[in-house]
């Protein structure tokens, strides 16, 4: 068995690790704009939920990777990074050029909460024509 080094490790992980960071910071705001409008007990179900779900998915499907080759997953992992990375790389580039908006969480969590009252408010009308 190959012992791990860490100066080769450590960039792949640090940038699935700032990835991963990324998509926190978007489920972060959904779960925000929840909480307010419609109230922190859904919100965090809601959140239970996901991390419940995904615990069961790694306890399920994890062992299962042993049993793949590793030169097939890293292959397959690799694909999806290039992919990935190409669709973020296009995206930045776009930022850059001014043709799409730069990415605002605070434009995101204004939006998510319009909706959420949009939502709320046709909950309340339905409701109250009945």
């Amino acid at each position: 068995m190959e012992t791990l080094s860490w100066h080769v490790a450590l960039p792949a992980v640090g940038a699935a690790f700032l990835a991963s960071l990324v998509e926190v910071v978007e489920a972060f705001t959904i779960v925000l704009a929840v909480g307010t409008t419609r109230g922190w007990r859904p919100a965090l179900q809601g959140s239970f939920a996901g991390l419940a779900v995904l615990a069961l998915l790694v306890a399920t499907l994890g062992p299962a990777l042993d049993r793949v080759p590793l030169h097939w997953l890293q292959l397959a992992i690799g694909i999806l990074l290039l992919l990935f990375g190409l669709r973020w790389l296009r995206k930045a580039i776009l930022r850059y050029a001014g043709v799409v908006a730069v990415h605002d969480e605070e434009l995101i969590y204004q939006r998510e909460i319009a909706e959420l009252r949009a939502q709320l408010g046709l909950t309340k009308r339905n409701s109250q024509t009945s």
